[in-house]
């Protein structure tokens, strides 16, 4: 089973209490702590931008934790109160923004005065002259996180392009289907049928020619079926097998998400980068677990299959 990734920021003088959650969060999750250069997997990578390496470290990160230190005085209202670093909070602003509220959390020190701006978000708090209080509040944001959906329907842009497969081609076919008590292709009609969705294990840039290749491992023949709607009629490839009707489809809108992660990321991001793959992948299965999620919800799971290359 793959980990999924999570990023524990903190201030530079609190890096011990970034290693003790790493110890505790390594057994279910794949860490990094902001400041691993050393390492070839590490977010920050030495001489280059640093809040483009934010950039990308967001976009990487299934999960962010963030660590809220009394580590500066500032004056609020008259009065001097304790915050963390400034580059704290824009890091717990950014992760939160990417990944929202159920995916990113603040552990924070109980001296530190929060603004109301901060309600809403996952906290927890510790109390730092007691490490047992922060081992509590690790593993209280680890269970959260363990306990949260696979991956939420949410606005990346797998997730939107997968939504709009949907709704103008899965739905309009299921519909047909269903309405027609089944599909007539050359004189026959058939009760049953099944529809295929076929998603390449990566995506390569010509994503067409990458599906011509895969369509070639099948024999199909193309039906067209006119739907109350839509202004052209909607072309599928088939193939039968027994008494069945199987449609086949490879998602072509998937190319969007190179196009999508390539205008989010800096312009210095080199695509042919591990770390470019590695947002891809992720991108890649987002767009299968909104499908399925979209199937479930609208009952066709029992219609549509959602296959890797690999299963094929």
């Amino acid at each position: 089973m793959i980990k999924k990734k999570l990023f524990i920021g903190s201030s530079t003088e609190e890096l011990k209490l970034a290693e003790s959650a790493k110890s505790i969060l390594d057994k279910d999750f794949d860490v990094s702590i902001w400041n691993e250069s050393l390492w070839d997997s590490s977010v920050f990578k030495i001489n280059q931008n640093f809040l483009s390496d934010l950039l990308k470290a967001s976009l990487q990160f299934d999960f962010g934790i963030l660590l809220g230190t009394n580590d500066d005085k500032v004056t609020f209202r008259g009065q001097e109160v304790l915050q963390p670093r400034d580059n704290v909070l824009f890091e717990l602003g950014l992760f939160t923004g990417r990944l929202g509220t159920s995916k990113c959390a603040f552990i924070i020190d109980k001296e530190i005065k929060l603004l109301s701006d901060f309600n809403g978000l996952t906290l927890a708090r510790f109390d730092k002259s007691d490490m047992n209080s922060f081992v509590n509040s690790v593993n209280q944001i680890r269970d959260l996180f363990l306990a949260s959906s696979e991956d939420e329907i949410n606005f990346f842009p797998s997730a939107t392009l997968s939504s709009v497969y949907f709704e103008n081609f899965i739905v309009p076919i299921c519909r047909y289907i269903i309405e027609s008590n089944g599909f007539t292709a050359q004189g026959v009609h058939y009760q049953k049928c099944k529809i295929n969705i076929i998603i390449p294990n990566r995506i390569n840039d010509d994503v067409n020619l990458q599906f011509e290749k895969l369509k070639g491992k099948f024999v199909t023949k193309n039906e067209t079926f006119k739907y109350a709607g839509r202004p052209r009629n909607i072309s599928v490839d088939t193939q039968i097998r027994k008494d069945t009707i199987e449609f086949i489809d490879f998602p072509t809108i998937i190319t969007g998400i190179n196009h999508a992660i390539s205008n989010l990321l800096p312009n210095d991001f080199n695509r042919l980068s591990p770390d470019y793959d590695s947002i891809l992948d992720r991108e890649l299965r987002r767009f299968i677990i909104t499908l399925k999620k979209l199937l479930i919800r609208n009952g066709f799971d029992e219609m549509v299959f959602v296959k890797r290359e690999s299963e094929l």
